[in-house]
């Protein structure tokens, strides 16, 4: 890791170790601190977390089982590399997953304030379209309140683990400011119906919303890399599209 995280007391539990050094090393990968391929030094990560090795192992071994780390031979773990199929299919999944959150959260946003914070979500959205960083970053606030607004644990622990290991790929910078438009037109109706209650139509149009982004990441990653179709490069960030 090139950024030393905050270290834990000495005295911290062992469970919230490993959570805080998961938290750390996921943040490492949305912001690009690690990218494709980068490979982890567990003595490395144990210094700078000033803890032994065993909470860095356990950490290293679930954030693998998330799928934003992978084993390679005579490597050990690095972060993990995707191909078009890999990224299409999760998207695929996705779609499924997520078009139910919508439909779910316009059954329920008449409840408390839930209208009011996906207008204000909207809003900031707009607003930030000429900022790769921080419209990635609303763009996961928007789908984070959906599956939030959907009131289904399980639903949205399945959501958090399908956009995890896509985190470095930042979509705004990766597919430029055409997509970035394009997509903020999409929010604009996935709100719409959802507002309205309308749970099919909110449903299909995320499908949609989700379609479009994996054609134009996997696109984008094409272009980038014309001898290696199948390859994506080093971009870094959260998938969101």
């Amino acid at each position: 890791m090139t950024q030393t995280p905050h270290r834990p007391a000495n005295d911290t539990p062992a469970n919230t170790r490993v959570e805080h050094i998961i938290r750390s090393i996921r943040d490492a990968v949305r912001e690009g601190h690690l990218v494709q391929g980068q490979r982890l030094v567990v003595a490395e990560i144990s210094r700078e977390f000033g803890t032994s090795a065993g909470p860095v192992r356990e950490a290293i071994r679930r954030l693998a089982g998330e799928g934003l780390l992978e084993f390679a031979p005579h490597r050990g773990a690095t972060v993990r590399r995707f191909t078009e199929r890999q990224i299409r299919e999760i998207f695929q999944v996705r779609e499924a997953v997520e078009g139910h959150a919508a439909r779910l959260a316009a059954e329920n946003i008449h409840r408390g304030d839930f209208g009011e914070r996906l207008t204000a979500c909207l809003d900031a959205l707009k607003a930030s379209v000429d900022d790769s960083t921080a419209h990635t970053r609303l763009k996961q606030d928007f789908h984070d309140l959906l599956h939030e607004f959907g009131g289904n644990a399980t639903l949205q622990e399945t959501a958090d683990r399908l956009t995890s290991p896509l985190y470095r790929l930042r979509v705004n910078a990766l597919t430029g400011p055409q997509r970035a438009r394009e997509s903020l037109r999409e929010h604009e109706a996935i709100v719409d119906a959802i507002l309205a209650g309308e749970g099919t139509r909110a449903e299909q149009l995320m499908r949609a919303h989700l379609h479009n982004g994996a054609s134009a990441v996997v696109q984008a990653l094409a272009e980038e890399t014309p001898n290696q179709p199948q390859t994506r490069s080093k971009r870094k960030g959260r998938a969101h599209a």
